[in-house]
């Protein structure tokens, strides 16, 4: 959640780590999914730019990258044939809907639902200081988005507004969204809502449910950046707690039978946090490659928390164990990678 101005201003390890990018022509011609384990390596950042609340889609041979707004505009759009090497493609969604203000467009996730593209994504509400939730329509992953509802898919301004909007494909096929009620803004509590979407994505079906709020001891300021993946028929939430803005932020998780619950912490704490590489690491998302699960996610430079170049952004490898996730790093350099 929320946005910093970005910058083209790099450390040298960022300028080393982005030398060699590929083109998007050449990212375009691969298959993302008919990918196999590697031993090649890589370095984090992958992307040593501002990007925040990095979402990720395999699509069209290649993977897409969907960041909170900065200097590509409202939704900036990378590409990557990878998951490492990643080309800017430029904004998203060039045109505003009518309900909302430009400056905080935050965290689109994009899914493929039959031959359109559909970006839930948070906005600044033109009528209220309230961020809310909306979706916006492409014939590419790649944009233009457009949203040509005159008013907000969710509207939760008594609970502080709506952000961080999710969506997840269940094995039956049905479509549903998870976000978080921005009750923090208010000082009020968040939690992380579930609801079911129409077929086509474009509305939501039945009552809104509270998936789970903040019960733990190590859940901090608030939680938020849900995102839910099937794992031997398993159901994980990974989402972020703490305060952004230092390194207090990181990503823990809980698990259900079904996407409905009930959701069950079972950790100790937090799976991926702050160490002497990256500072505040979440709001991300899992996705999987070949037989392999990674987590997209951005952090700081310890060094310069809350500063310019802002949150890059970072890779890490899932495992699944017997005692649930187990997210690797954050770490500069890694031996094994994804290959496509």
């Amino acid at each position: 959640m929320h946005h910093f101005p970005s910058t083209t201003s790099l450390t040298r390890r960022a300028v080393l780590t982005a030398a060699g990018g590929l083109t998007a022509a050449a990212a375009l011609s691969l298959t993302p999914t008919a990918a196999t384990a590697s031993p090649r390596g890589y370095q984090n950042p992958v992307v040593p730019t501002n990007n925040p609340d990095p979402a990720v889609l395999a699509a069209d041979g290649a993977f897409f990258l969907y960041a909170t707004n900065g200097a590509a505009g409202a939704m900036p759009v990378l590409t990557s044939p990878d998951l490492v090497e990643w080309t800017p493609v430029g904004n998203g969604m060039p045109q505003l809907a009518s309900w909302c203000r430009p400056g905080r467009h935050w965290a689109p996730e994009v899914i493929a639902v039959g031959d359109r593209y559909l970006s839930y994504y948070t906005a600044w509400r033109a009528d209220i200081d309230q961020q809310a939730v909306s979706v916006a329509v492409s014939s590419s992953p790649a944009g233009p988005f457009v949203d040509e509802r005159t008013a907000p898919l969710i509207d939760q301004s008594a609970e502080g507004g709506s952000i961080d909007a999710s969506p997840f494909r269940d094995a039956d096929g049905s479509l549903w969204l998870l976000w978080k009620n921005d009750g923090n803004h208010d000082g009020l509590p968040s939690y992380i809502y579930l609801q079911q979407l129409s077929d086509d994505g474009l509305e939501l079906v039945g009552e809104p449910r509270r998936l789970f709020g903040m019960d733990q001891p190590y859940e901090k300021y608030t939680i938020e950046g849900a995102s839910v993946v099937v794992h031997q028929g398993r159901y994980y939430c990974f989402y972020s707690t703490g305060e952004f803005w230092n390194d207090s932020y990181g990503v823990c998780w809980a698990s259900a039978p079904s996407i409905t619950g009930p959701w069950t912490k079972e950790g100790d704490g937090p799976i991926l946090a702050s160490n002497d590489v990256a500072a505040g690491s979440g709001h991300g998302m899992p996705i999987k490659v070949g037989p392999h699960w990674w987590y997209v996610y951005h952090a700081w430079q310890p060094d310069h928390v809350n500063q310019d170049p802002g949150r890059l952004v970072w890779l890490s490898r899932i495992t699944f164990t017997g005692h649930g996730p187990v997210i690797d790093g954050p770490a500069v350099d890694n031996p094994f990678a994804p290959r496509v």
